[in-house]
């Protein structure tokens, strides 16, 4: 079955059962690209894969719907080193019932007009079009590992008046099912 916007779209269909998530380009490309072992300017290493891989599997369960702009799949690359990755399924992928799909249109370009004119930060227009489709969404969370977006936590408001919070996959606080029976390490 091809990829049908009229399918995928289902943020207007009233309150999410769920917990709804929006993934960055750079979550995607993580996952896709496996990076196992990103040092950090900290000299601490990440694990992305694995922080996007338990999200996937809390969506593949149905805890929670993974929330994405339509212009990802322009953004998103594999290294050429990989030789087998989710993205030769991307396309695909997306048809999953947990992925849901914001398409760049009139709303997402003005919204994403006005986060660069608000002076919070230097942004890129390609991250604007995503935050700008995450908060069209009115999604709980914003999951990316750039840092610059990092900073933006708690700065930006969703369209139904809420908080955008902003974290990296599996760093935010356990928002009703995300994280049934897994202890919350920010309350130690």
């Amino acid at each position: 079955m091809a990829w049908n916007p009229l399918i995928t779209w289902r943020l207007c269909e009233g309150m999410a059962k769920v917990t709804r998530i929006y993934w960055d380009a750079c979550t995607w490309i993580a996952y896709i690209n496996q990076e196992k072992e990103i040092e950090r300017p900290d000299k601490t290493i990440e694990n992305r894969f694995e922080m996007c891989r338990a999200i996937l599997d809390r969506a593949e369960q149905g805890k929670i719907e993974i929330v994405t702009s339509a212009f990802t799949l322009a953004e998103v690359c594999k290294l050429p080193n990989v030789d087998t990755s989710p993205l030769d399924r991307l396309p695909s992928f997306f048809e999953k019932s947990y992925i849901l799909i914001v398409p760049v249109d009139m709303a997402v370009g003005l919204k994403s007009q006005k986060i660069q004119d608000s002076g919070l930060v230097n942004i890129k227009p390609p991250d604007a079009v995503h935050l700008a489709s995450a908060q069209i969404a009115s999604v709980s969370e914003f999951h990316t590992f750039d840092d610059k977006i990092l900073r933006l936590d708690g700065h930006l408001t969703n369209l139904d008046g809420r908080v955008l919070k902003i974290c990296k996959p599996t760093e935010g606080k356990p928002l009703g099912p995300l994280f049934d029976g897994q202890k919350n390490h920010s309350d130690e």
